[in-house]
């Protein structure tokens, strides 16, 4: 409200400054204002002065009013980035995964600016209707046929616009909505799959898809365009034509020769602000019906969000000498069957667990259970989640240093812990060798370096957090038996405990424990170790 005033009293001062070049006018003929106030200039130099001083106030007013709005509405588009951003990262992880990337995409960044210039040019119609009306005032004091014109003018031309144009700019903004979403897609998936469609030579495939949906976009935004200038346009002549109209014929038939130059500066000064405000207030209403669709999707978006929140869970840390406990765990995506069943799990500071099972049979949802990604539909998960790392399989690396991807969010670390990290991780060699070091570039997602360097990044990331339980999801797949093994070694040597999920024979020597997920159930692994020993095996799963 306070910039809307602000708005409409740079469009009040117009209106004051018509007023002191109409008495100027006056003054300069030799004649005097039909009403002499205490604050009506009396002489053509103070006239002059207040004209001026009304100028300078005018422009300072309106650049601050001008940066005021701005910022206000950058203000909305920031606030709608980081709503959107913390719901998409706080909303449920079965929601989540539901999501196309490139929509969430799309409308954090371009659908919120669409939804924040809707706001802009609510405060900026909203003035202007009330500067008009003010305006309009004046005029009809000056000459109520002229004014009257000018209004019916006004309402012919907006209710046109209300039946020939508002429909179609609707309709317009909702199909370049989805439009732009459906480009955004193809490009992420053209990007994405370089190395595929480079194989293939399938180039034309993706080409001609963009270029369709290039078209789609052109279309309809050609259409948002196109439209609200076509209302301007008229609305702009037709105003001039019925303005200039009416004030010749009005003063002509009064004969007034000599007030006629005091009056028509008057009404120039006015139509200088009026006119154009006129034309910008059906230009603004045509723009905001296209962008009143942005403003229902990030609505929708944020209820979206906040119906599927991730609830906030008690924390319950594990007893004495312990890092992990499950106890009757369940879980399942929504009400679908059952992913993992009345799951117990204890695991012992130090100790290294390894979980196999079948694809599908439920072992990234038992990390992401522990990590605190997913919440148990029963059960109870007791960890320290201020202590645990997670490593993927698929290492989702910035397209930064090396540096900025180990700290990943961490700012008291120095360079001796981070290669350190990178030692453990069997990276430091490697990195010591780059001309930067630390400094080296990984390219868009790591595309710059090997799958085992990218996964050795990731590892060592999680081990300059410095954690008491490390969680691997197939983390060390794309490396050989000699550097996973040693890796691996590592990692015991550091005193964490682990838990992983893997395929590799090799990797499952080090283990404490080797568990594995059938049908929903964890059970201990009845076969003897691999390197022939009896083992350290402690049975802590209930539904053995």
């Amino acid at each position: 409200m306070w910039l809307i005033g602000s708005r409409i009293f740079v469009g009040l001062c117009d209106l004051l400054l018509a007023a002191t070049m109409y008495t100027l006018f006056l003054l300069l003929q030799g004649r005097s204002p039909a009403h002499h106030l205490w604050w009506t200039p009396r002489s053509t130099l103070e006239a002059a002065l207040t004209t001026a001083a009304l100028v300078i106030l005018r422009s300072l007013l309106e650049i601050a009013s001008i940066r005021s709005v701005a910022e206000y509405v950058q203000g909305l588009y920031t606030g709608m980035v980081l709503r959107l951003m913390r719901g998409y990262t706080e909303m449920r992880w079965g929601q989540f995964v539901e999501c196309n990337r490139s929509d969430l995409l799309n409308t954090t960044v371009n659908t919120a600016r669409e939804a924040s210039f809707f706001y802009h040019l609510c405060i900026e119609l909203t003035a202007s209707v009330v500067v008009v009306v003010a305006m309009t005032c004046a005029l009809i004091y000056q000459s109520p046929v002229g004014a009257c014109c000018l209004v019916g003018t006004a309402v012919v031309f907006y209710g046109l616009h209300r039946v020939f144009i508002r429909e179609k700019l609707r309709e317009a903004g909702t199909q370049k909505e989805r439009s732009l979403r459906k480009l955004q897609r193809t490009l992420v998936d053209l990007f994405s799959s370089g190395k595929e469609i480079r194989t293939y030579s399938n180039q034309n495939f993706f080409y001609q898809r963009v270029q369709e949906q290039t078209r789609s976009v052109a279309s309809e935004t050609l259409r948002l365009m196109l439209l609200p200038q076509i209302a301007r346009t008229l609305s702009d002549q037709g105003v001039v034509l019925v303005f200039l109209f009416a004030v010749v014929a009005v003063e002509l038939r009064n004969g007034d020769v000599h007030q006629l130059l005091s009056v028509l500066v008057y009404y120039f000064v006015l139509s200088r602000r009026l006119l154009p405000l006129i034309s910008q207030i059906s230009y603004m209403a045509s723009q905001m019906e296209g962008s009143f669709e942005s403003v229902q999707i990030v609505n929708k978006e944020l209820f979206e969000c906040s119906s599927h929140h991730t609830p906030i869970s008690p924390v319950e840390l594990p007893r004495a000498g312990f890092v992990l406990e499950l106890e009757g765990v369940s879980f399942a995506f929504d009400t679908r069957v059952a992913v993992l069943q009345n799951v117990h799990l204890c695991q012992r500071i130090g100790e290294v667990f390894v979980i196999l099972g079948s694809s599908g049979s439920g072992k990234s949802s038992l990390l992401n259970l522990i990590a605190g990604v997913s919440q148990p539909v029963s059960g109870t998960v007791r960890v320290d989640h201020d202590n645990i790392a997670y490593v993927p399989q698929e290492i989702v690396l910035l397209d930064d240093s090396i540096r900025n991807n180990l700290l990943f969010g961490e700012s008291d670390k120095s360079d001796a812990d981070l290669m350190n990290a990178l030692a453990a991780a069997m990276l430091d060699d490697f990195v010591a060798a780059q001309p930067v070091g630390l400094e080296t570039r990984v390219g868009d997602n790591g595309i710059l370096f090997s799958g085992g360097q990218r996964q050795r990044l990731g590892l060592a990331r999680a081990i300059l957090r410095g954690v008491t339980l490390l969680l691997l999801d197939e983390a060390t797949s794309s490396l050989d038996e000699k550097t996973e093994t040693q890796v691996l070694e590592n990692l015991r040597g550091c005193g964490v405990s682990v838990v992983l999920v893997t395929h590799s024979v090799h990797a499952r020597r080090i283990a404490d424990r080797e568990l594995r997920l059938v049908d929903g159930q964890l059970i201990e692994d009845s076969r003897p170790p691999l390197d022939g020993s009896n083992g350290r095996f402690i049975v802590a799963v209930s539904n053995l």
